[in-house]
């Protein structure tokens, strides 16, 4: 029943913000199952540094496909879906750990964080690259 509620949250999520930053009706849903997808990966991945990772590549890389079929831009499906995974939770903590005076703690999960919205930003890089590098031509019809 967890799952299913967090599959839920996931999916809300992504398409309120969706909704906050004003994007178009029709292109909601693919965001929405993408962040859930993205999601889904950074729970079977185990939820550490190469988790981001890999949920920064699947996002990127649906956000690009999402993009194509849609015809829009990667980045309009790309703000809405990584918000499911964005270590949120690690920089309120460390916010607290500093207004606790606890430099150790908070230099700790800091720095864990950082290393999260790092490697989903080189993940998400990486995709973006991936796809620029591929050029689709348009069949020209003989007249």
């Amino acid at each position: 029943m967890d799952s299913l509620i967090q599959a839920l949250a996931c999916m809300a999520a992504a398409t309120c913000f969706g909704l906050l930053l004003r994007q178009p009706k029709n292109t909601l849903f693919f965001s929405a199952i993408i962040g859930f997808l993205g999601y889904a990966v950074f729970q079977l991945a185990g939820e550490d540094l190469l988790a981001f990772f890999l949920t920064g590549l699947v996002v990127g890389i649906l956000s690009e496909l999402a993009a194509r079929a849609v015809e829009r831009t990667a980045t309009l499906f790309l703000i809405s879906s990584i918000i499911p995974t964005v270590p949120g939770l690690g920089l309120y903590r460390t916010m607290m750990a500093l207004s606790e005076n606890n430099l150790e703690l908070a230099t700790k999960i800091g720095f864990e964080t950082l290393a999260g919205i790092g490697a989903i930003a080189l993940a998400l890089t990486v995709a973006a690259v991936f796809f620029s590098t591929i050029h689709v031509r348009a069949r020209k019809t003989p007249l």
